[in-house]
């Protein structure tokens, strides 16, 4: 009686080209993520290079770039940036630095709509959320009613006056189709009217995460931060503070 040939292990082949392919996935993932953080380490070194003494000088930095219009805080994050804008190119730096180079971080940058100088009456001010926790990853951390209490205050100056703002309402949003008739808040940045700015607080307060019992009046000016959110596709995440010194 003829032996069989024993047969090969297809599934054992089969094994091995799934691991080496995985095998390389990873190492390639790991390679995006060290790339990713490297970069962002780069992207701190030159913000922290704009300050002289953990301190900067919007007039010095005006000088060196005409495009600054301030500069925003938050205490006990990593939020210590310039803030760019540039109107008849609204999204310039959103994947620049200062220095106009291409950067995966880019620069905080405010609405085309908004004005610090006639002024509108939101300001409304975008940043990455960087995997990293660089940019305006931080802001999230406003979702904890806890870190609100702890500071509900944050300093935005501006190439002419400085600013302390304090935190009205924090939400989710997300970005919603153009034919939607959700509220859009991202396109609220060039408000000018009291009427618009209550209307626009009373929405945002009706979908904040909390209540902070922080009034705005028509007189008042507010400012939004923007960044993106993973709650949903193309989520996002809002802070509104008013001014108040």
């Amino acid at each position: 009686m003829t032996k069989e040939k024993p047969k090969k292990n297809k599934m054992s082949i089969t094994g091995k080209i799934v691991f080496v392919i995985s095998l390389v996935l990873l190492i390639v993932s790991l390679g995006i993520i060290i790339d990713h953080y490297l970069k962002g380490q780069k992207s701190e070194k030159e913000f922290s290079a704009l300050k002289v003494s953990d301190t900067y000088d919007l007039d010095a930095l005006y000088r060196q770039n005409s495009d600054i219009i301030g500069w925003i805080k938050i205490e006990d994050t990593k939020i210590d940036y310039p803030v760019m804008q540039t109107k008849s190119r609204p999204e310039f730096y959103l994947r620049r630095n200062f220095k106009k180079e291409y950067s995966l971080s880019g620069t905080p940058f405010m609405d085309a709509a908004s004005d610090i100088n006639t002024p509108t009456k939101n300001w409304l001010i975008y940043g990455h959320n960087m995997k990293n926790g660089t940019m305006f990853h931080d802001i999230l951390d406003y979702e904890d009613a806890g870190f609100y209490e702890e500071h509900k205050t944050f300093t935005f100056d501006t190439i002419e006056e400085e600013g302390k703002w304090e935190v009205v309402a924090v939400f989710r949003s997300k970005i919603y189709k153009k034919n939607s008739d959700k509220f859009k808040y991202y396109e609220y940045g060039g408000i000018v009217s009291g009427e618009q700015l209550k209307e626009y607080v009373r929405i945002c307060r009706s979908l904040s995460q909390y209540d902070t019992g922080v009034e705005v009046n028509e007189d008042d000016i507010v400012l939004t931060l923007s960044t993106c959110a993973y709650h949903t596709k193309d989520g996002r995440f809002a802070v509104v503070a008013k001014k108040i010194k």
